[in-house]
């Protein structure tokens, strides 16, 4: 059995996969994208509001690549199809949740 990604899928499940990742993942980036920018709620610590907003980041950009692959799929086959993702969006994942993680390490650290 080998392992394919979103962007390797067939058409079909190119659409399915991203929409329901894109969605899902998205339902649980937002919220954190909120929790960390709304001023009535109170994170102490900068490094665990920074950690919330890094993690909230991560999960909406990696919600938006997948529903920019849905996208490409669906209009594959059109006169001006949409273009899949870049390197961009996968650059600004892969640097919010390295920042994340170093938060993480730095509210551990007594």
């Amino acid at each position: 059995m080998e392992t394919r990604s979103i962007a390797t899928m067939q058409r079909n499940r190119r659409m399915t996969w991203g929409a329901g990742v894109g969605i899902g993942v998205g339902l649980i980036g937002l919220p954190l994208v909120f929790i960390a920018l709304w001023p009535g709620v109170d994170h102490s610590p900068w490094d665990v509001n920074t950690m919330i907003l890094a993690a909230g980041v991560a999960l909406c950009t990696t919600s938006y690549i997948a529903g920019r692959i849905s996208v490409a799929a669906a209009t594959q086959n059109r006169s001006r199809p949409v273009s899949p993702p870049t390197r961009r969006p996968y650059l600004v994942a892969g640097g919010a949740l390295v920042v994340a993680v170093l938060c993480l390490l730095i509210a551990m650290v007594p």
